[in-house]
């Protein structure tokens, strides 16, 4: 992880021997005192920490140094057909990892039920792959993600939640190009992405019906995961997001 997250702020914080936190920080950063290291703070700032203390049993204490403004989350959000636990777990991991605003899962037709009955979503797997995701990337923001009963409710309350563009991925029936697609005043955009076997023709016409655009990402067919993640690099292209951020060194 390039930087640790921390539930609240703190000045000076104790980790106990047996937090993983603690044994990353001693084992794989070979922190000692005085060392410095990068922490976040959920939805909050990033920070950097000194080691002030190592214990014999493991244990290390930190105090902050430093803070600065973590990178804003990307005006983009996903609406996925639920897919196998697998493909959930990288699509988790990388969605948080480039910054997505928050991701929303449905039962697609096409999709398999009992994928929802899985480990990753009856435990807490699922936020262990966003805070990893959100570690990986040195932010802060862990997207929030919500399940949904049904196409319709999914779609009424993503549309509910503001403007910009809606636009559905679909290698048949797609009207042109996600550049095509996407409208040169769009400043945020919500992304659908079908399960492995994609969107059925009565969601698509649901979408139709709702006011969504249908588009490609090419002539290959992708595996989910990579859609998602060559869809959001390619919309958060356009809208030029980052060109407007900037950060202050610690």
């Amino acid at each position: 992880m390039n930087l640790i997250l921390f539930d609240a702020p703190f000045e000076t914080q104790r980790l106990e021997g047996s937090d993983p936190r603690a044994a990353h920080i001693f084992k794989v950063l070979r922190a000692r005192v005085g060392t410095q290291v990068f922490i976040g703070f959920v939805n909050g700032l990033r920070a950097r920490a000194a080691v002030t203390l190592v214990e014999a049993d493991g244990a290390i204490s930190l105090k902050i140094i430093g803070t600065e403004a973590a990178p804003r989350p990307l005006p983009i959000r996903l609406l996925l057909g639920l897919p196998r636990p697998h493909t959930a777990k990288r699509i988790l991991f990388e969605a948080a990892s480039m910054g997505v605003c928050d991701l929303h899962f449905v039962e697609a037709e096409r999709g398999e039920p009992s994928y929802a009955q899985s480990s990753l979503w009856t435990t807490d797997e699922w936020k262990d792959r966003l805070r990893l995701g959100t570690e990986q990337s040195f932010g802060t923001h862990v997207p929030e993600v919500s399940m949904h009963t049904d196409l319709q409710s999914a779609i009424s309350f993503l549309q509910g939640e503001g403007g910009g563009a809606h636009i559905v991925l679909d290698n048949y029936e797609a009207a042109g190009s996600l550049s095509q697609m996407l409208p040169d005043a769009a400043k945020s955009a919500v992304l659908a992405l079908g399960p492995e076997r994609g969107w059925s023709p009565s969601e698509r016409d649901i979408f139709r019906k709702n006011g969504w655009k249908l588009a490609h990402l090419g002539a290959h067919v992708m595996r989910l995961e990579t859609a998602c993640t060559a869809a959001v690099a390619a919309v958060s292209a356009r809208l030029e997001y980052w060109d407007s951020q900037t950060s202050t060194v610690l």
